[in-house]
């Protein structure tokens, strides 16, 4: 999946979102599956075998990071008994912490 171009940059005002992904970046969890993900694609079984966590942590932990936009789903492959998995790929991306003066209603793509 290419690049979109509009979603290279966030910028958001010091807020909720913000404090969420900030939560997000102080997780040794979250920074070792972005690390991870930024070196190669690999599935949630793949990431949990790779960190040593369990599965629903892993999976607490990516929904977190695809809700931020920090990682997404590269693609879908099917196992050989019929069941989706995903295959997640970091997202490369440059987050900006905006003090701002006026109220931002979203984030801010560019």
């Amino acid at each position: 999946m290419p690049d979109n171009p509009e979603e290279k940059m966030l910028i958001l005002q010091l807020s909720e979102d913000s404090r969420k992904i900030a939560r997000l970046l102080s997780s040794e969890t979250s920074i070792r599956i972005l690390k991870l993900l930024n070196k190669k694609s690999m599935s949630a079984g793949n990431l949990a075998d790779e960190l040593g966590v369990r599965l629903n942590t892993l999976k607490y932990n990516l929904d977190s990071l695809l809700e931020a936009g920090m990682i997404r789903v590269r693609h879908v492959k099917w196992s050989q008994k019929g069941r989706e998995i995903k295959v997640y790929e970091a997202a490369k991306k440059v987050i900006v912490f905006l003090p701002a003066k006026e109220s931002l209603e979203t984030p801010i793509y560019l």
